[in-house]
């Protein structure tokens, strides 16, 4: 048996970044939906909570997209 080291550290390297992408997006995500919420109950309520919130909502969809891409690279089947 010999194992191919240039390809598992490549593994290694790709599962690392997707990983870091991953949490910073939801982190991201989840931080401006909330302040969102808390600037929608101050009076000051205006476009900016709105805008935030869209990117919070934007940025937890392409969190979901990553999981879904590693789905889809996992599952064998439809290629």
């Amino acid at each position: 048996m010999r194992i191919e080291w240039a390809a598992l550290g490549i593994v290694a390297v790709v599962s690392v970044v997707a990983t870091v992408v991953f949490t910073t997006l939801l982190a991201a995500g989840i931080r401006l939906v909330s302040r969102a919420r808390v600037a929608n109950e101050s009076p000051t309520f205006g476009a900016r909570a709105v805008a935030t919130r869209t990117a919070g909502f934007t940025l937890l969809a392409l969190a979901g997209l990553v999981v879904l891409f590693g789905l889809y690279l996992i599952v064998p089947g439809g290629r």
